[in-house]
This record gives structure tokens, sequence and C-alpha cells, in this order.
């Protein structure tokens, strides 16, 4: 959102209050703890599915595909969210995230008695998680003042992050039915919460419903006159949806294209730096990696960690910026991945005693989750929600997260077959590489976005190629 500041209004109310912004992105982000709760439930339930607990038997094969097939359905709730979200408004397409979460774990409850009701709830979850990476932080990043963007940015990825690690907590001490239960409660809650937020000002602007977008402003303000704001932020709809936002713009139109290729570039890398496929396995890969600890206390430590080292971004997202953020996460990955590499190739391929260091990967997995969420793990989303113009915004968020859905698909499914297949040295070593490549792309190619309008993204996005064949032309 764009928006001026004065010292005070005349109705006596203080200028530039935030806390209705931060009260309606907080509520949002319940749904975004949902999906966490969806994403997190692999971890503590695989070694259940192994195990006599559940009435059927499920092979390590069927269980990578229990894992994975939440991914395919987030490819899909990519697509269903940008077909809707510019149909029925931001506000309505949050709250119908609900509803595949709760058909998700309702599916999984009544996997006790058919069991490929649990691939159809992973799916359906997975639909659920294509759609909140969708919405929500467009949603977040429309009804945000630039100063605090970024912290509510990564308010969604503490919510995502907190929600895996109560969803290893939870499931780890009781059964997949009375987990799944439990998790029902959630998208519930958020939706008694939602009902009354308001929509977003942008699409209210989008849809020519000036005066609608008049009152969310006063109300996201906490200003009786907001005509500068309102103005100001109508000449950049307007200029924003001057371009006619088709999927053929994604390709044509330079800014749109070079968008587009950051965002799916920051994805991929960091999917590469392998957190994302361990949070999957963190269990399993904790019992085979090392006995010092037991793997559903270890997996709740690093979890922990994740966590915290999230809610600090809140502290630094905004003064630091993203692109600082970015290149100290990224290099701490690649560092931590060197030497856990090494530990596997001592452990795997020679015959030195590596028992006497049987506490170095869950420490040396502590100290990835914590460098990794310092940027790559929250910071990427912030960066997703401000890159792109009003009349693309949708589908290019839609093609990202599709491609970052099918991106994990592939990872983990790839770390589970080498892992099971040749040992852990070999995805170890893959995203060593993979991650020496991430740092150039964030050095060179990344721009910085931080204190910025979502116009003056834009006009960035724009300009630097400008700039770039002027230099050319003298």
């Amino acid at each position: 959102m764009t928006m001026t500041s004065s010292k005070s209004s005349k109705s006596g109310n203080k200028d530039g209050e935030k806390w209705p912004q931060i009260l309606v992105a907080f509520i949002a982000t319940i749904a975004v703890f949902a999906t966490g709760l969806h994403v997190g439930w692999s971890a503590p339930s695989l070694p259940q599915l192994f195990s006599d607990e559940y009435p059927f038997d499920v092979s390590a094969e069927e269980g990578s595909y229990i894992t994975i097939i939440g991914n395919l359905g987030a490819f899909f709730g990519s697509f269903i969210g940008n077909f809707i979200l510019d149909k029925i408004g931001r506000r309505l397409c949050t709250i119908l995230i609900a509803v595949p979460q709760i058909i998700s774990f309702l599916a999984i409850i009544l996997s006790y008695q058919i069991m490929e009701l649990l691939y159809v709830g992973r799916f359906i979850g997975g639909l659920a998680e294509g759609m909140v990476n969708t919405i929500i932080i467009i949603y977040v990043g429309e009804i945000a003042e630039p100063s605090i963007r970024g912290i509510l940015g990564v308010m969604t990825g503490i919510a995502w992050y907190f929600g895996i690690l109560f969803a290893n907590i939870v499931g780890s001490y009781l059964s997949i039915r009375t987990t799944a239960g439990i998790f029902i409660a959630f998208p519930v809650l958020f939706v008694v919460l939602f009902w009354r937020m308001p929509e977003s000002p942008y699409y209210l602007l989008m849809k020519k419903k000036d005066e609608e977008a008049e009152r969310v402003l006063k109300f996201l303000l906490r200003k009786s006159n907001v005509n500068d704001d309102l103005t100001k932020l109508q000449v950049d709809v307007d200029r924003q949806m001057s371009e006619t936002g088709t999927f053929k713009d994604i390709f044509t139109i330079e800014s749109n294209r070079r968008a587009f290729f950051v965002t799916v570039g920051a994805r991929f890398f960091q999917l590469t730096t392998g957190v994302a496929a361990m949070n999957f396995y963190i269990q399993i890969l904790l019992k085979e990696a090392t006995q010092s600890i037991a793997p559903h206390v270890g997996a709740s430590i690093v979890l922990l960690i994740q966590l915290v080292m999230t809610v600090l971004n809140v502290f630094v997202v905004d003064r630091w910026g993203r692109k600082p953020l970015f290149l100290v996460s990224i290099m701490g990955c690649f560092v931590n991945l060197v030497l856990q590499m090494i530990f596997f190739i001592f452990k795997e391929h020679t015959s030195v005693d590596t028992s006497v260091v049987d506490w170095f990967p869950l420490v040396m997995m502590m100290v990835l989750i914590s460098v990794y969420s310092l940027g790559l793990g929250s910071v990427v989303s912030v960066l997703t929600s401000e890159m792109f113009s009003a009349s693309i915004k949708a589908k290019l968020i839609c093609m990202v997260n599709g491609s970052f859905s099918l991106l994990t698909l592939a990872v983990t499914k790839y770390y589970q077959a080498t892992a099971d297949g040749f040992g852990l040295t070999v995805p170890f070593s893959s995203f060593v590489a993979l991650t020496f490549v991430g740092i150039l792309f964030f050095y060179y190619l990344v721009p910085e976005t931080k204190g910025k309008t979502l116009e003056q993204i834009q006009q960035k996005l724009k300009g630097d190629r400008k700039e770039k064949k002027l230099k050319n032309v003298t």
C-alpha cells in the first residue's frame, strides 16, 4: 500500500497508527498456521505410518508419495487462487482457504477406515497450501504500509513455522487421528475471527469501489482524512492496471519477466539448501544420523530454533534490508552444508569412527536452520509479495508458487530417493553445489526492496533496465 503521512489529523487521531494493519495481518496468518500444520504433519506421522499404530501397512515408497502429494495439490491450489483472486476479492478468497483445510484433516481421520483417503487428505491440504501462498501474501502486502510490510510478511513465516513446530510436538505424542481432530479447530477459528476483516484497498480501487476503499483506508490508517493516501494509491493502481495483465505479459514485459525470474530463482535456491526436504523427514533423518537424542525431541528443538530465528527477522527485515539477509543466510547455509557433507563422507565412505562426534549432525542441523531462517526461510515470501504489478500480480504469484510446489516435490523426492539408495552424502553434495550457485544469484541479480512502495519497486524494475540501455548507448 502506498500512503503519505502528516504530523496530525484534525480529529485528534494519531497519524500513522499501525495496529489495525497488524491486527488484520495477524488474524490472516491463522490460515497460514493451519497450513503449517499440514506441512509439519509428515515428520511425526511417518514413523507412525511405518509402525503398528496405523491400521494399514505403509511402505517407505508409499510414505514418500503420501508426503509429496501435498506439493502436487499446492501446484493446483496456486492456480485456483489465481483464478478466483481478482474475481471475488482477496477477503473472500482468504476465507475460502479454510474449506480445503477442514476437508483435509477430516479425510486423514477417516483414513483409518479407508487408507486411500490419506492421499486424498494430503492432496486437498496441498490445495489449501497453494491458495495460502498465492492469496495471503498478496492480501497482507496490499493492506500494509511500506514501513511495516516486511514485518507483516515475516509474520506469515512465523505462523508457518509455528504450525510446523506445533504439528511436530502434538503429532509425536498423539495418534494421527487424534492429531487431525485437534487441527480442525484452527481453520474454524480462523473463519470466525476473519469474517469481519476488510477487503484490500488495492482490490477495491481495481474494481472502482472508491468509497469503500476510502472507508478501509480510514480503518487501516486510523485517520479521518485519507484523501492524499487515496489519490496516491489510485494513481499507482491506475498506472499498474493500464497494463493488460495476461499470462503472455509475464514474458513479454521486461519488468514482469525480471520479477518472475528473480522470485522463481529465490524460491529455487531456498529449496536447494535442503531444509524443506529435511523438514518433511526430520525425525527419520535424525534417527539415521545420530543416537545422541530421541528423534522427536531433536526435531522439536530444531523446529523451535527455526521459529525463534524467524521471529528475530521482525526486528531486522525492515532495518537491514532483504538482500543483506539473503546473502548472510545463503552463505551460512553453504558453509554448514559443506561441513555436513564432509561428515557424511567420513561416516559412509571411510572406516573412520564417527561415533565420537555423534552429536555433530544434530548441532549442524540446528545451525543450518538458524542461518536459513534468518533470510531464506521467510524473507523470500516478503520479496514475492513486493515484486509484481497489480495488473499481473495474481497470475505471476500463481506461476511462482506453482513452480515452487513442483520444485518442492522434485527436491523432496530426490532427497528421499538418493538418501535411501546411496546414503546422505549424495543429496548433501548436491545441495552444496547448488547453494554455491545461489550465492552468486542473490548477489548479482536480486534487487533491494526495503522501504519502497509497491509502485517504486515497479519503477525500479523498469528503471534498472533503462539505465543499462542508456549506458550501452553512451
